[in-house]
């Protein structure tokens, strides 16, 4: 059998029609080579023809064997020597295919080092994950896209090389995830700066009973007491949250809108980040006598009944008050006092502890300390509202 008689019989049939036309196509010339042409290609079909046949037949032979004569047929048939044009054949294959293997071999193959080539293959590589990305060529930049994937692969691999960060303070876990009262500890007051009090030359001498001494021209707050003082506001505003009260928080200061907004909404309460108003308490009924009222439950669920005249000119004022920054703010301290409202407050070294009725001695200048004391108090209400709620749907069962 020749060489290219068992071409075509690995091509198989499928090319025979190919073949045809492309006789018929490319024969220009006289009729004797037509003639020659035509009986060359019928003998190939004829040779063929026959060689399927015989495969035919030996493969309906060997459906026909067992596995043990299977065994013994390919035993001895390794015994037999292949003849000079099967060795010519296997040699041309295996030439055929080296090359094949050479020329798709991607990673081993071509030289990475150049910068040709591994843009070659960077280009294979994303053709086959990503079919509608458009290479761009070797002397062009690369396109949105391509750059887009480059980032993608560096952000999942090596973007995440390196050590790990850890036990590092993060500005909004105090306000978000705040530690409930009973967590708390001198070492996290401390890690807050809430031991930070003022300079000596600010210090007003009522607060001599929160101070534990002093360091380069500062007084350092005595964080015993403010644990104790944090705790004990804490327990009134659970109190207050869980009796239905409202509560009001005042922050006047750049970066404390947050930590207000976010404790409003842990303890169902209100909250101003802006100016006070005067005559906010005191005057109520020009400040506050347009605003629309209804009547909630327990539950902080509206009930929906009309309020009548008198109930609707009703003062409402809140049941405590918290402030932030007293300092700022000696005008909301008078009108609570002449409104008979608690109040709840940072007291630094230069603050008036006796204008609060739970002063809570720490740093009001520094946001982190704000945030940690607020939040406590924020969880502690927070609490204190699901105490309410659990015991009114418990009520209503």
């Amino acid at each position: 059998m020749s060489l290219r008689a068992l071409r075509g019989f690995l091509i198989g049939t499928r090319n025979l029609p190919l073949r045809g036309i492309r006789y018929q196509s490319t024969s220009t010339g006289t009729s004797n080579n037509v003639d020659v042409n035509e009986n060359t290609d019928d003998l190939y079909l004829m040779k063929q023809q026959e060689l399927n046949n015989v495969v035919v037949q030996q493969l309906k032979e060997f459906s026909k064997m067992s596995q043990a004569e299977i065994d013994n047929y390919l035993n001895n048939s390794k015994g037999a020597e292949p003849t000079e044009k099967e060795q010519l054949l296997e040699q041309e294959l295996r030439n055929l295919f080296q090359k094949y293997s050479q020329d798709n071999q991607l990673l081993g193959g071509l030289d990475t080092a150049e910068e040709g080539h591994s843009r070659a293959v960077e280009e294979i590589l994303q053709t086959k994950r990503f079919p509608f990305l458009v290479p761009s060529a070797s002397d062009k930049p690369y396109s949105p896209q391509e750059l887009y994937l480059r980032q993608a692969h560096h952000g999942s691999h090596v973007a995440k090389l390196g050590a790990r960060v850890e036990q590092v303070f993060s500005p909004n876990r105090d306000i978000y995830t705040p530690p409930t009262p009973e967590k708390m500890s001198i070492e996290k007051l401390m890690a807050a700066g809430v031991h930070l009090g003022q300079s000596t030359s600010l210090w007003r001498s009522s607060t001599q009973p929160f101070i534990y001494g002093e360091y380069n021209g500062i007084h350092i707050i005595d964080l015993n007491q403010t644990l104790a003082y944090l705790k004990r506001a804490a327990q009134v505003v659970e109190g207050v949250a869980e009796r239905g009260g409202v509560i009001l928080f005042l922050g006047t200061r750049k970066g404390q809108k947050v930590a207000l907004e976010e404790a409003a909404k842990r303890t169902h309460g209100y909250f101003v980040s802006t100016r006070w108003i005067p005559g906010t308490l005191t005057n109520s009924t020009e400040i506050s006598g347009g605003w629309e009222k209804h009547e909630v439950d327990l539950q902080d669920k509206p009930t929906g009944r009309p309020l009548q005249t008198d109930e609707k000119s009703r003062i409402v004022k809140p049941d405590l008050l918290v402030v932030l920054n007293p300092t700022e703010n000696r005008n909301a301290l008078n009108e609570a006092m002449k409104s008979r409202v608690p109040t709840i407050g940072i007291v630094d070294t230069d603050s008036e502890p006796s204008f609060l009725t739970y002063p809570i001695p720490g740093n009001d200048d520094s946001l982190r300390s704000v945030n940690l004391l607020l939040g406590v108090l924020a969880k502690a209400g927070e609490r204190g509202v699901k105490n309410r709620i659990r015991k009114a749907s418990e009520m209503k069962q």
